[in-house]
């Protein structure tokens, strides 16, 4: 423990000395400041969004609401655009009693935006076909094709790697090119104990001003960190497994006793082909062995549904009150089967249902690429890093995959409640706009299970780390130049 005490004050000068150190921690600091501002604006954005989302819903309700209430109590008609008539159900779901289902960014958000940017945090409920509910975010829609973000989870898995080459890769050269490395020989500490005592210490110091930037940040940006305790422990063990790692590596590249030129030029290609070029060859690899569909077979397939669903509308919704008689005895009061919002919503029933086995295959390609990635997703520690972050910001696949499902859950049953009513032919009364179902978005238990599955991954990285260093150790000769001898007067 005196021995790496003694080498790591002289390290500590010669970095001070070199302002590699200070240069490092200074782009280091710049970095995260930056992916926390770009963060937090991001979050802030999406918080602003939803509450005027919110603030919309709860203004439209009450207004409608007001005004079915008004027309109850003076028997008068609503004489305004028959399509956003507030008293018929069809009118109320399309325009006057529209529900609003949203994912609430988590305090963490602002460390990895994730599927953020790609897919919707808010759906506007309605009586439309369920395939209008994504808007812009299409399957393979390139005008929305995720372009990168400038967030901590892009310094962590990029940027802290190149950070750590440029403060390693020259630990042990740097030595033999300055003409001190005879005078290490000769002292009574072995080679390997010295160059693995100096990768410790820069491991140390870089892990704890990372984690006091991390924290210093989260700090700074209102989030709480009591209350955040174990993601953030999380944070932060992914983060100094990910650089015990990339350390591990340029000891193993060090050990060979080249020139800094050679372990620069070493690390950085490692680095490409870590982060680059792997985790490239795997999409293309996915894509490949799993295409997706044909969007334009959708489109059309869609299309001919529909103009097929509008020509049989009133047979399709007679069909309908054969299968659900229940809703067909109305008294004496006789069920029209060309009434336009029946059959405009039995439309839209048999639409889906005709593309429903096209949608299937979309989503068995798309399930079979992601279990394709996570089998190989070892290849590149990229990977599951980058996916590690995102479970912890609540950003990931997994947690908007499970967002629309209970999306398409809670609006089955919004249209249900719709559906009713409008084949019952019944009018809505101020007392119904209460009725109306309300869901709200909660995080499932499965998600937490995955993301604590999760670290098995960090202990894969700290064991390859392990090995660089093993390997490293015995690459480095053992033997001192000179041994300790006692002087004889």
């Amino acid at each position: 423990m005196r021995n790496f005490y003694f080498i790591a004050f002289y390290d500590w000068l010669m970095l001070r000395a070199n302002k590699m150190l200070l240069s490092c921690f200074a782009l280091l600091a710049l970095f995260v400041a930056f992916a926390f501002w770009t963060g937090q604006q991001r979050v802030a954005f999406h918080q602003t969004t939803l509450a005027k989302v919110k603030a919309t819903e709860k203004k439209l309700f009450a207004e409608k609401r007001q005004l079915v209430a008004d027309l109850e109590q003076s028997g008068q008609p609503f004489t305004g655009n028959s399509h956003r008539n507030p008293t018929e159900p069809n009118g109320a779901a399309n325009s006057a009693a529209n529900r609003y289902f949203s994912l609430a960014p988590t305090p963490l958000a602002v460390v990895a935006v994730g599927q953020s940017d790609l897919r919707a945090y808010y759906y506007k409920f309605g009586l439309h076909k369920k395939q209008a509910l994504y808007h812009g975010e299409e399957i393979e829609n390139a005008s929305i094709l995720y372009n990168g973000h400038f967030d901590l989870a892009f310094v962590i898995t990029f940027l802290l790697p190149l950070l750590i080459i440029a403060l390693s890769f020259n630990v042990v050269a740097s030595e033999k090119e300055r003409g001190t490395l005879p005078l290490i020989l000769a002292g009574t500490t072995p080679l390997r104990s010295v160059a693995l005592n100096k990768f410790v210490f820069r491991f140390g110091v870089l892990s704890i001003f990372f984690s006091g930037l991390v924290l210093s940040g989260l700090a700074l940006a209102g989030i709480s960190i009591g209350q955040e305790a174990a993601g953030i422990a999380a944070l932060l063990g992914v983060t100094t497994a990910y650089a015990a790692f990339w350390f591990g590596l340029s000891f193993g590249v060090n050990s060979q006793g080249r020139g800094s030129g050679f372990n620069a030029a070493v690390l950085v290609g490692v680095w490409l082909a870590l982060l680059v070029v792997l985790p490239a060859l795997l999409s293309v690899a996915a894509n490949a062995y799993y295409p997706m569909p044909s969007r334009v077979e959708l489109i059309a397939e869609t299309r001919e549904a529909s103009e097929e669903a509008k020509k049989n509308g009133a047979q399709i919704l007679a069909q309908y009150f054969e299968d659900h008689p229940e809703l067909a005895a109305q008294g004496s009061k006789p069920v029209d089967t060309k009434n336009f919002a029946a059959n405009s919503l039995m439309v839209n029933l048999e639409v889906e249902k005709a593309i429903r086995p096209l949608e299937e295959k979309f989503e068995v390609q798309k399930d079979k690429q992601a279990r394709l990635v996570a089998q190989w997703r070892f290849v590149s520690p990229a990977i599951f890093v980058q996916q590690m972050l995102e479970n912890i910001a609540a950003t990931g696949d997994a947690h908007y995959l499970d967002f629309e499902q209970q999306m398409l859950n809670a609006h089955a049953k919004y249209r249900a409640f719709f559906t009713q009513k409008i084949i019952k032919q019944e009018k809505m009364r101020a007392a119904d706009y209460d009725l109306v179902p309300q869901s709200q978005y909660t995080h499932s238990p499965g998600l937490v299970r995955a993301t604590r599955a999760g670290f098995w991954d960090i202990l894969w990285l700290l064991g390859a780390g392990f090995i660089a260093i093993i390997w490293g150790l015995l690459q480095v000769a053992p033997q001192k130049m000179a041994e300790p001898r006692w002087i004889e007067a």
